[in-house]
């Protein structure tokens, strides 16, 4: 009797062994993902560590004790803080703030002395009041293709803001309270000279936020003369300079309108001035008991061939027990958002466990900042059947 139950159990083994050399291959497969190389060119625009305490904290309370602030998403809000920053102070070309004061001190000068400045202040002030929102934006020059030595009015000064929705840069000028759009798509200043260089200029609406109606003059008569170079001020190893991107202009140069003009850095390469933000990059790794376990699942069947390998890849094939690390390139960033199929995803000593199920998996990963403010997400699509 016991011989025959020891029989039975030997061959229940037997049979469960060949069972799982004949299983399914369960196969682990990308089907469609957004998960980006992170570009950290932001870092070089010499932000602040905070936008919740110092001087962007009090300009942004400041805005909000002299305006309601009705939009929520962008751009929307966006076009509100320009309106607001439009009717400030009357433009004045020749009037220019001392370089100690703060954007909240030009503001205050504006509203309790009268002062007026120019479009360089309006770009500074919108530039600071959007980041004071947790909006990442940043002041633009705009040059003629003669800004050497073309004689006065060679030169203008703007805002560009990075959109969450739009996933890009958008610009925006104070000084006129205008934007720009083409078959509702709304602009940055390099698309704007890509569409004047192909002759369609006249495409383009340049809205005016406080009439929300087209200006039909700005872009033919102001703005199309300002699209040889674009720059922005960097910061590196504390040394300050402009990237300047060429445009309709070729040349590098050393003066602005005859003035001494240095620290300037040229380019040709879009993607050094326009690149992409507040992305969240997903590293998945495979947890340390599944690398473990698929090492020693192979170890027990004592492969000899190829042939061996590929008739025995269901035994020791990967099973999807990953271990997700991210980084992001938002600016101020806070914390992530984590999903797994809708799912929150709590983190473990700063790493992300998941388990995917046979079919269709989600994950899903944003950055949020310190306004709270989300990042564009990043999705992974998985198959495991």
């Amino acid at each position: 009797m016991k011989l025959k139950n020891s029989l039975v159990i030997v061959l229940i083994f037997i049979g469960g062994f060949l069972f799982g050399q004949e299983q399914k291959l369960k196969k682990i497969t990308i089907i469609e993902e957004n998960n980006p190389v992170l570009n950290f060119n932001y870092k070089y625009l010499g932000l602040p560590d905070s936008i919740n305490k110092g001087e962007l904290y009090e300009l942004k309370k400041y805005v909000l004790s002299k305006t309601t602030i009705k939009s929520k998403t962008e751009p929307e809000i966006f076009f509100e803080l320009m309106k607001w920053v439009n009717k400030q102070w009357k433009h004045n070309g020749w009037h220019a703030a001392p370089k100690s004061m703060n954007s909240l001190e030009i503001l205050k000068s504006a509203i309790n002395d009268g002062q007026e400045y120019r479009c360089v202040e309006y770009g500074i002030v919108l530039n600071d009041v959007l980041k004071s929102f947790g909006y990442l934006a940043r002041t633009v020059g705009l040059k003629h293709v003669d800004a050497d030595y073309g004689g006065a009015g060679m030169g203008h000064v703007a805002t560009e803001v990075w959109s969450n929705n739009l996933q890009k840069w958008i610009f925006l000028d104070p000084q006129f309270g205008i934007y720009a759009k083409k078959d509702g798509v709304i602009l940055n200043i390099f698309e704007i000279y890509k569409i004047k260089s192909e002759n369609r200029l006249n495409e383009i609406k340049f809205m005016e936020v406080a009439t929300n109606k087209p200006n039909n003059k700005y872009g033919k008569d102001f703005l199309s003369n300002y699209l040889g170079y674009i720059d922005i001020t960097q910061k590196r190893n504390n040394l300050y300079y402009s990237l300047v991107l060429k445009m309709e202009g070729k040349r590098d140069f050393l003066t602005f309108q005859a003035f001494p003009s240095g620290r300037m850095i040229f380019t040709e390469r879009v993607d050094d001035i326009y690149y992409k933000l507040n992305r969240t990059m997903i590293i998945i790794d495979y947890t340390a008991k599944e690398k473990e376990r698929a090492k020693n699942e192979y170890a027990k069947l004592n492969i000899k061939s190829v042939k061996d390998f590929n008739e025995n890849m269901a035994v020791f094939s990967a099973k999807p027990e990953f271990v997700l690390s991210l980084d992001n390139n938002m600016p101020w960033f806070d914390y992530y958002i984590v999903k797994l199929n809708d799912i929150l995803v709590k983190k473990q000593n700063g790493k992300y466990y998941v388990s995917l199920k046979s079919g269709i998996n989600t994950i899903k990963a944003v950055a949020v900042n310190q306004n709270g403010i989300k990042g564009i997400p990043t999705i992974i699509k998985i198959k495991y059947e």
